[in-house]
């Protein structure tokens, strides 16, 4: 899937085991859980994380960003 958008802001609906991949070129990126729990994984950081409801994430400039639903989920993926 390839979203452009010149909003500052994508809310996007994910069913349970879809993933998303992200080219994060943006200086400051969030990732906000918004329902449900995802897995997220990024190039430059040796951890992966868990997002629950109310939750976010920052991936490093450059990085490639993997999310996958491990419940339905909505996100945010945010210019911040």
């Amino acid at each position: 899937m390839n979203l452009i958008s010149k909003s500052l802001r994508i809310e996007l609906l994910l069913r349970r085991n879809q993933l998303l991949s992200v080219e994060n070129s943006q200086p400051h990126m969030a990732i906000e859980c918004k329902e449900g729990v995802l897995w997220v994984t990024a190039t430059g950081d040796n951890r992966d994380h868990m997002l629950y409801a109310g939750e976010r994430y920052e991936p490093l400039e450059n990085s490639k960003v993997v999310i996958e639903a491990l419940k339905d989920a909505s996100l945010d993926l945010e210019e911040i």
